[in-house]
């Protein structure tokens, strides 16, 4: 074990955590794990801080104030894909590097959006509830469509929705995609044609929505964007739960505009207990558990470790989001 030099706070710490092989790989070089719980308050999040040379974070909001607090801070790191709990930009300016962890799920996330697309497809829940309640009524009320021949429509072609796309064709669908960032030779790879966003809204069975949340797709799912949806397409998200403006999606789904929704994230999570989606038959809503499985967790902690060391050992990380601090943060 090496001098231990540096301290790694990690928020959102849960009682059931093992941080064996993150503080394994910490202590390789000096660093001590100290877990807090969850945190929300900008001034609690900065007392609580004070000395840190790294950060792990599940959800707390690491926002411009709290960030230049950190001035002897060299790394942030977002114990998941997303990462817009934390200004980035402002994270560029103090010179802290931000890491994320985009790649330990995708399989388990693409296969979460494709059950969620199949219980929505073949009506899972409500049958379920028909047999519990006695009910034997071997048909599916209309409309069900065949899968195969039908449109499916991917927004956001990234590693987890080019899985999903992998994975959807071999239903015999028909594949559109749309993710202005990419190549024509990405959509090829997976089987997908590039159309724009409404055409994929006006054309599609099924949406599935893989987009990361930044200022960009902040609601990118509007009211606009549900009404030019087919009023028997259904809607599938499992990236971030404000990439689609919920009340609209609430909205479609009362007035008729779209059939259903498979939803594993929502805007506020949990939901409050009045949320009108929680009282839909038509809707499948799961815990934002999509990344979940034995192997995906069993993979992280010692991931954690590695990343936070290695800026801690002046290395450059696996999955730097902001590249543009090794500039003033030199890492070899």
């Amino acid at each position: 074990m090496a001098e231990q030099n540096h301290t790694v706070y990690y928020i959102g710490n849960r009682r059931t955590s093992d941080h064996s092989e993150t503080i394994e790989e910490l202590d390789k070089v000096g660093a001590t794990l100290v877990p807090l719980p969850m945190l929300e308050d900008e001034d609690e999040i900065i007392e609580q801080t004070q000395g840190a040379d790294a950060l792990i974070v599940v959800e707390a909001p690491i926002t411009r104030k709290v960030l230049e607090s950190l001035t002897q801070c060299k790394a942030i790191l977002r114990t998941g894909v997303g990462f817009d709990c934390i200004d980035v930009d402002a994270a560029t300016d103090n010179g802290i590097a931000v890491i994320n962890v985009p790649d330990l799920w995708t399989r388990e996330v693409a296969n979460h959006a494709i059950t969620l697309l199949l219980a929505a497809n073949r009506k899972i829940v409500g049958l379920d509830g028909d047999v519990r309640a006695d009910r034997w009524t071997p048909t599916i009320t209309p409309p069900v469509g065949p899968l195969h021949t039908e449109t499916v429509g991917v927004v956001g072609l990234g590693r987890i929705g080019s899985a999903f796309a992998r994975r959807i064709t071999g239903f015999e669908v028909e594949l559109v995609a749309h993710d202005p960032y990419i190549s024509d030779a990405e959509f090829d790879a997976v089987g997908a044609r590039s159309v724009s966003l409404d055409e994929l809204l006006a054309i599609s069975d099924y949406i599935s929505v893989h987009t990361p949340l930044n200022d960009e797709t902040y609601h990118l799912i509007n009211e606009e964007a549900l009404r030019k949806m087919k009023p028997t397409a259904h809607l599938i998200n499992t990236s971030r739960g404000p990439v689609v403006d919920e009340q609209a999606l609430i909205k479609a789904l009362q007035k008729g505009w779209i059939v259903g929704a498979g939803l594993d994230v929502l805007e506020k999570e949990p939901p409050d207990a009045d949320n009108p989606l929680l009282k839909m038959n038509n809707v499948t809503v799961t815990p934002h558990a999509a990344h979940y499985s034995d192997l995906s967790m069993a993979l992280r902690p010692r991931r954690y470790g590695l990343e936070i060391a290695a800026v801690l050992d002046e290395r450059k990380p696996m999955n730097l989001v902001n590249p543009q601090v090794l500039e003033v943060l030199p890492l070899k």
